[in-house]
């Protein structure tokens, strides 16, 4: 299944990232059309046609678009999100929110004051208030700019004065931080990752049956803690596993799941400087279970 999420900062790229997904996934009519005002930060209309071909998902902060082997995520943050229903049409409005980051930060204000853990959320909140304070804007303004809140958190805390301290104190941490960073980079060169309940949808298959697969070295799954397994996205392709999955990964039977994201995530040379997750992609089946010999024999010394 293609898997496409996009972050898009202004009414027209929302528009250029529907049209672009539609493009490449529609066939015949294309089931969305488009409505504009006459200024930047107008509404934009999405009106959907009667179909069973396409479902619409929305929340606060993203809407979701899904055919039969695509989906597009978009992440509206920075903008208000409304539907309505029109006879058999379903009519999506997506307006520029001029202070979109104050709005979020409600929402985040509204989910601690839920929390089982009001202390410990707390304490987390404080110490990035000192840290506002303590970090240059230039810095504050790159570590806003990563794709995730993890990422943004964990850019602000490596830049913060006091960590050079703590780098003192104990040698592995910086180690440690950038241990987190890679592996942030490698779920972002693999689509991101889905859960186990996402698998069974897109394989059209039971949660026991993902299990199954991942026990059997048939998938790549990455251990989330008590929230269980989470599964790179490239592995996935028109409803199936991407074709040469599984002889990548018997190849790397003896390797830990972040080594073997390693592999998929990172340029080859016996790849022509390309990785194997664009080798699959690109059909060389022969190719990435050759270049996983290597690598997997290098990793079991």
């Amino acid at each position: 299944m293609l898997i496409v999420s996009e972050h898009p900062r202004t009414l027209d790229e929302v528009q250029q990232s529907i049209q672009r997904w539609l493009g490449k996934s529609s066939e015949g009519v294309l089931p969305f059309t488009f409505s504009r005002g006459d200024g930047p930060a107008d509404l934009l209309c999405l009106v959907s046609h009667s179909t069973q071909d396409v479902k619409l998902s929305t929340a606060r902060e993203w809407v979701l678009f899904e055919m039969k082997h695509s989906r597009l995520k978009l992440n509206l943050d920075k903008f208000l999100v409304t539907t309505a229903i029109e006879g058999e049409r379903v009519c999506l409005n997506i307006e520029q929110e001029p202070e979109s980051e104050h709005r979020v930060l409600s929402w985040v204000l509204q989910d601690i004051a839920e929390t089982k853990h009001p202390a410990f959320q707390s304490r987390i909140l404080r110490a990035f208030l000192h840290l506002e304070e303590d970090l240059p804007s230039s810095t504050i303004e790159e570590a806003t700019g990563a794709p995730t809140d993890f990422l943004v958190a964990l850019e602000a805390l490596s830049s913060a004065p006091g960590t050079a301290q703590l780098i003192a104190d104990d040698p592995l941490l910086a180690a440690k931080i950038r241990g987190l960073k890679r592996k942030r980079q490698m779920l972002e060169i693999a689509g991101g990752a889905l859960s186990s309940g996402q698998v069974a949808e897109v394989l059209s298959i039971s949660r026991q049956a993902v299990d199954k697969r991942r026990s059997a070295n048939q998938l790549l799954a990455l251990t989330q803690g008590r929230r269980g397994y989470s599964y790179p996205s490239f592995q996935f392709e028109d409803g199936n596993t991407i074709r040469g999955l599984e002889r990548a990964l018997g190849h790397l039977a003896n390797l830990d799941p972040w080594m073997r994201m390693a592999f998929f995530t990172s340029p080859n040379e016996r790849l022509g400087g390309t990785t194997p997750i664009e080798g699959l992609q690109e059909g060389l089946v022969e190719e990435v279970a050759d270049a996983a010999s290597g690598y997997g024999e290098q990793g079991s010394l």
